[in-house]
């Protein structure tokens, strides 16, 4: 019986994406991310790893892809007055 050498995978690269949105739920590992943007609202792969948690984003790693998203800020000032 003719043994095979076990090759290891090289150069996959996970694509890199930079968004900006929300998080309609929080992330968990083993489970998909659920981002919504200015104009859609989209699942991700399951979630690998958590690599970065900010005030203004996150960055995480899924089966295919590493997001850097960055949280959508609403101005201070929007000029809604309240009684």
């Amino acid at each position: 019986m003719k043994r095979h050498r076990k090759q290891e995978l090289q150069n996959t690269r996970k694509a890199p994406v930079t968004m900006t949105g929300t998080l309609s739920l929080p992330l968990r590992i083993g489970e998909n991310a659920w981002i919504r943007t200015r104009h859609q609202f989209f699942t991700t792969s399951m979630i690998l790893k958590i690599l970065e948690v900010a005030e203004d984003g996150i960055k995480f790693e899924t089966c295919n892809t590493i997001y850097n998203l960055r949280y959508e800020t609403v101005p201070a000032e929007s000029g809604v007055m309240c009684a």
